[in-house]
C-alpha cells in the first residue's frame, strides 16, 4: 500500500507511510511476483490537484527473484495565484519478502533544480548519495535485514489482506528523511460507508495507519477484500487529502486551471493588529484543534507560551531588537557548517555576503546589512518554488520567504555568525490574517536574534508565531520535515489577539 500512499509526499512534507517488522513465512516468500501497474486521481481539498502511477515488474539477479517498484507522483497547486508544479519519483529494488537491495528518490520543483537520494545496501551498512543544487554529498548508515522496502507493504496487503479488527506493525524506510520509521496498521471492527467519486459509496475495511517519523500525521486507507486500496485520505494543511483508484485515462485528464490556491486557503484570521510588524510585543491565544497546543510552540526568549488547557495556550511574542553591537559566542558547529541547503562555502554566497557587509566586522552590524541586502537582492517574489538552496537562491536571486531564509542563513555562516532558519506563521497586514512563513535566526552575543529578509525592516515585532527551527545540518532531519510542524497545525490552529 506504500505506492498509494506515497504520492503525498510532494505537496510540502514527502509523506509516506510504512508498516512495521514482518514475519514472512515460507509460503508468502515463495509467491509469485506478477507484473502489475495502477493509478491514482490526487484530490486537495475536493479539488484534483494531481495524479500518481505505481508500477511493479520481476526481474531476476544473480539467480534470485527481485522486485522492481516505481511510483511517480505528478502535482499542480497554487501559491498566491502562482502555479507550484511538483514531480517526485521513487524506484526500489528490493527482495521478494521486501528486502531493499537499492533505491533513488528524486523531487522535482521547476524551476528550481531537482533534489535526489540514491541509496545501496552492502551487507549492514546503506551507502547514500544526496544531491542538491547538482552537488553530491555521499555518507553510510548502518542497516538490519528486517527494515523492509518501502513498496513491499502495498504486495504485503494484497497477498495477506487484515482482517476485521487486526492490526500489524513493522519497520520501512522512508527515503524522504533518510531514516527508519516503525509503522502501525489498526484495521476497523466492521466495514464502513466510504465516499468514493462522484459521490458514491462503497462499503470497505477502514485501515488507520501511524508512522512514527511524523507520529501527528494519520493516514486512513480504506480496502476491498482483496486489500486494495481505493481511497486513501489524510489531514494535510487543515484540509483533507484524498486519493482514488482509478484507470489511467481518469487519472491524466487535465487538471481544469482552477487550481486550488493552497496559501489563501490555509491563513488564520484574527482581528486586525494596527503597525503589526512594529509593536514591542502581542499576546495572542492560540487553540489547536484535537492538539496538545503546548507541545506545538516552543518557548525561548522570543515567544512565551503559557498552558490554559491541553488545546488552548496564551503565547507572548516578544521583539527581541537586533543590537547595536555583538560578539560571537559558540553555540555549536552545526549553526556554522556550510550544508547542502546552506552552501556558506558557496562562491556566489560568499559573494553575496561579502557585498552585503562590505568593510564592516562587528557581527551585529553585518546581520542588519545582510538582512536588507537579501530583501533588496531578491527582487522577483517567485511563489513557484516549494524550497531552493542557499547556493541556488545566490544564482537566480528570485523566490519567496524560504529562498530569503536560507540565503541570508548561509551568508551569516559565509561570515562565521551562527545562523538558523525557523518555520511558523507571519501576519499579513493586508488580508488581516496568519500564513506559513519561514524566516532567519542569527546568534549575537549569545542570543538567537530573529530577522526576516522577505520583510527587511531591520528584525521583527510581535506578529511572528514561532512553530520549529532547524539548522538544516546534513546529518540532522531533512530540509523539507522542517515543515512538519507547520503542516500539523495549519487549519487546525485559530489565533485570537488578546493584547
Amino acid at each position: 500500500m506504500q505506492t498509494r500512499f506515497f504520492c503525498a509526499v510532494g505537496v510540502c512534507l514527502t509523506l509516506t507511510l510504512s508498516l512495521g517488522i514482518l514475519q514472512v513465512s515460507e509460503a508468502h516468500a515463495a509467491t509469485k511476483i506478477e507484473k502489475s501497474d495502477s493509478w491514482q486521481v490526487i484530490y486537495l481539498s475536493g479539488q484534483r490537484i494531481g495524479y500518481a502511477h505505481s508500477s511493479t515488474e520481476p526481474f531476476e539477479q544473480d539467480g534470485k527473484e527481485m522486485v522492481r517498484c516505481i511510483t511517480i507522483a505528478n502535482m499542480t497547486i497554487k501559491r498566491f495565484g502562482q502555479s507550484l508544479v511538483m514531480r517526485t519519483t521513487l524506484i526500489t529494488e528490493e527482495t521478494a519478502d521486501g528486502e531493499l537491495r537499492k533505491f533513488s528518490y528524486e523531487s522535482a520543483n521547476p524551476p528550481a533544480s531537482s533534489t535526489s537520494t540514491m541509496g545501496t545496501i552492502s551487507g549492514d551498512t546503506l551507502k547514500l548519495k544526496q544531491t542538491v543544487d547538482g552537488k553530491a554529498k555521499e555518507s553510510t548508515q548502518a542497516w538490519r535485514k528486517e527494515v523492509k522496502s518501502p513498496a513491499y507493504q502495498d504486495r504485503l496487503l494484497k497477498e495477506s489482506p487484515l482482517k476485521k479488527g487486526e492490526s500489524r506493525s513493522f519497520e520501512a524506510f522512508m527515503p524522504e528523511f533518510n531514516k527508519v520509521a516503525t509503522i502501525k496498521l489498526v484495521a476497523g471492527a466492521d466495514l464502513e460507508d466510504a465516499t468514493l467519486l462522484e459521490g458514491k459509496t462503497r462499503k470497505l475495511l477502514k485501515i488507520k495507519m501511524t508512522q512514527s517519523v511524523l507520529p501527528g500525521m494519520v493516514m486512513n486507507a480504506f480496502v476491498d477484500e482483496a486489500g486494495e486500496a481505493i481511497k486513501t485520505g489524510t489531514s494535510m494543511l487543515g484540509t483533507e487529502m484524498a486519493f482514488y483508484l482509478v484507470d489511467k485515462t481518469e487519472a491524466l485528464k487535465a487538471i481544469s486551471g482552477s487550481e486550488l490556491d493552497l496559501a489563501v486557503s490555509t491563513l488564520v484570521k484574527v482581528k486586525r493588529i494596527p503597525n503589526a510588524h512594529s509593536t514591542k510585543s502581542v499576546k495572542y491565544r492560540v487553540t489547536t484543534k484535537g492538539k496538545d497546543a503546548e507541545g506545538l510552540l516552543p518557548s525561548g526568549e522570543s515567544q512565551k507560551v503559557t498552558k490554559v488547557s491541553d488545546e488552548v495556550s496564551e503565547v507572548t511574542v516578544i521583539a527581541l531588537p537586533i543590537p547595536e553591537k555583538a560578539a560571537i559566542k559558540d553555540v555549536g558547529a552545526e549553526f556554522l557548517a556550510s550544508t547542502q541547503y546552506l552552501q556558506a562555502d558557496d562562491a556566489r554566497v560568499k559573494e553575496h555576503a561579502n557585498k552585503a557587509a562590505g568593510d564592516e566586522t562587528d557581527p551585529a552590524k553585518i546581520a542588519r546589512r545582510m538582512e536588507k541586502y537579501v530583501h533588496e537582492k531578491l527582487e522577483k517574489k517567485n511563489f513557484s518554488t516549494a524550497m531552493a538552496s542557499a547556493g541556488e537562491v545566490a544564482r537566480t536571486l528570485e523566490g519567496d520567504c524560504t529562498e530569503h531564509a536560507v540565503l541570508l542563513a548561509g551568508m551569516l555562516r559565509a561570515k562565521g555568525i551562527p545562523s538558523r532558519v525557523v518555520v511558523g506563521l507571519v501576519y499579513v497586514d493586508s488580508l488581516s490574517a496568519f500564513g506559513g512563513h519561514m524566516w532567519t535566526e542569527a546568534n549575537l552575543d549569545g542570543h538567537w536574534i530573529p530577522l526576516d529578509a522577505t520583510l527587511g525592516r531591520g528584525g521583527i515585532g510581535g506578529a511572528h508565531l514561532k512553530l520549529s527551527d532547524s539548522s538544516l545540518s546534513d546529518d540532522g532531519p531533512s530540509a523539507l520535515s522542517s515543515f512538519a510542524s507547520l503542516m500539523l497545525v495549519i487549519g487546525q490552529l485559530q489565533m485570537e489577539v488578546l493584547e
